[in-house]
């Protein structure tokens, strides 16, 4: 029977289909499967919650050593198959086999979640699962099991398909769970008034976990409890979300054995703080482009931060944050930990006194960020002139000689070199200020200056708060759209 999704569940429809089809997929030998994604997406209740209603295995790895983990998971099996004592498991071998027997009747989901232990300590596992789903394998041949392996150490993840891995190749089934974009965060935070979802979303991004047990399920109500929120479930050293970021560095092999930790605190900050380009980052760091490079590197294959490619000059690439809490902990907590962990510290008056530097460091980037997601994912061919290929920032030389930053630039001719491509639309996103003329007229002198390849280009205007004046224009316009919240949040 179909296993139903949780009513509980927030979203993740396209992932519960996916995961029910590999697990119903009626195949008569064994099949394997990869998921993966950052920490506290919502990956294991996914997983267990799909084991649990089609009456599948779920275990849970811990870190430690291969022999207690073998004694773990055949201590799990023992009690699945209702044994009177555990199975006894000599070698991952004999591991490998248990788990496939689960299948050996009918097709059963079999999770082993946390993957990347049970590497540390048996880096041959993935060889082994090689040698199961290897062509003519009996282990394979007389099983139905659904075996998914799961993790969230982004860099390992991605390494079993790729290249030569071992595994490349056998995997039918890599579902990759993200965070929630702006849309789905906002159903998950339950939060109605707008301006209050953006900023919330801002701090926390569309991480299941800060939303739920890492922030006790208590999120603003409205405007009037947003300050009270942050100072409670943010900006209090007690709070789970204050030291989250240190520990999401800790928790990847890739960052968690680096020899100084501090230049990847240093480049993180950097990021966060508006040093996107490599040549202000090395500034910032003050280390050499070289010595900076595996950093960037690192956080990059990490996913702790992202490197946007500019549409329209080839080689500038810009980097950013992965997540929101990132942008919020270097701009906010970090810069003043000692300040909001003194004891007996006025969380009210410090709120007060660093709400400036979240409204242009935290929530500006943010609405950046927003406005180029909505390019990329949400807006219609008819709003943005075309179907874009590139979508990303970049910088215009003007005609008197000084540079025009444009938010959100997107392009089309995906196999063009990025001087030739056609610019499809232009924007500028501004979540603090009014828009007005003078935005639109920036705009304006932005496409005049790229040329003959921006001619047709639609300008984009994103904000918070639009001006009559600027709504009254964009009527009588085919080439002006303005982007507010509503639109953001609920339009293409």
């Amino acid at each position: 029977m179909t296993p139903d999704r949780p009513s509980e569940m927030v979203g993740r429809r396209t992932e519960w289909e996916r995961l029910v089809r590999f697990a119903e997929s009626g195949i008569e030998q064994a099949t394997l499967g990869i998921v993966w994604g950052r920490r506290r997406v919502g990956k294991s209740f996914l997983l267990s919650a799909l084991a649990e209603r089609s009456g599948g295995f779920y275990y849970g790895a811990v870190r430690g050593s291969s022999g207690e983990a073998l004694r773990d998971l055949g201590e799990r099996l023992g009690r699945f198959e209702g044994a009177t004592a555990p199975l006894a498991l000599e070698s991952w071998d004999d591991a490998v086999a248990a788990l496939l027997r689960i299948g050996r009747d009918r097709e059963r989901v079999v999770v082993l979640d946390e993957f990347p232990y049970l590497l540390e300590h048996t880096p041959e596992l993935d060889s082994l699962l090689q040698r199961a789903f290897g062509p003519g394998s009996d282990l394979r041949g007389e099983s139905r099991a659904r075996l998914v392996v799961c993790g969230s150490a982004i860099s390992v993840m991605r390494r079993l398909l790729s290249g030569t891995a071992p595994l490349r190749g056998r995997a039918g089934l890599d579902l990759r769970v993200s965070p929630f974009d702006l849309r789905g965060a906002r159903e998950l935070h339950g939060i109605d008034d707008l301006p209050t979802a953006f900023r919330t979303w801002a701090v926390i991004g569309g991480v299941a976990a800060y939303a739920r047990e890492m922030a006790s399920s208590d999120l603003p109500g409205g405007p009037g409890d947003f300050d009270r929120w942050i100072r409670e479930r943010v900006l209090s050293p007690s709070a789970p979300l204050f030291n989250e970021v240190p520990l999401l560095l800790s928790e990847d092999p890739t960052t968690a054995k680096a020899r100084k930790l501090n230049l990847y605190h240093a480049t993180l900050a950097g990021v966060a703080t508006g040093h996107r380009a490599h040549g202000r980052l090395t500034g910032y760091v003050q280390v050499s482009g070289a010595s900076l490079t595996p950093i960037v590197d690192a956080l990059v294959a990490t996913e702790l931060i992202h490197r946007v490619e500019d549409p329209l000059r080839g080689n500038r690439p810009t980097y950013h944050p992965a997540d929101p809490l990132i942008r919020f902990h270097y701009a906010i907590l970090r810069r003043h930990a000692s300040r909001l962990a003194r004891p007996g510290a006025d969380l009210d008056a410090l709120w007060r006194e660093l709400t400036p530097t979240f409204d242009s460091q935290v929530v500006g980037p943010a609405f950046e960020v927003a406005a180029r997601d909505w390019v990329a994912h949400v807006a219609s061919e008819e709003t943005l002139g075309g179907s874009p290929a590139h979508v990303g920032p970049s910088t215009v030389a003007l005609s008197d000689g000084g540079e025009r930053e444009l938010d959100v630039v997107a392009a089309g001719d995906a196999d063009d070199p990025p001087g030739e491509r056609t610019v499809h639309a232009i924007g500028e996103a501004r979540a603090g200020a009014r828009l007005t003329g003078r935005h639109l007229h920036r705009l304006e002198e932005a496409r005049e200056a790229l040329g003959s390849r921006a001619t047709g280009a639609k300008l984009l205007l994103f904000g918070a708060e639009i001006s009559e004046e600027v709504r009254d224009v964009a009527e009588t316009r085919d080439d002006l759209e303005v982007i507010d919240l509503e639109r953001l949040y609920g339009g293409s």
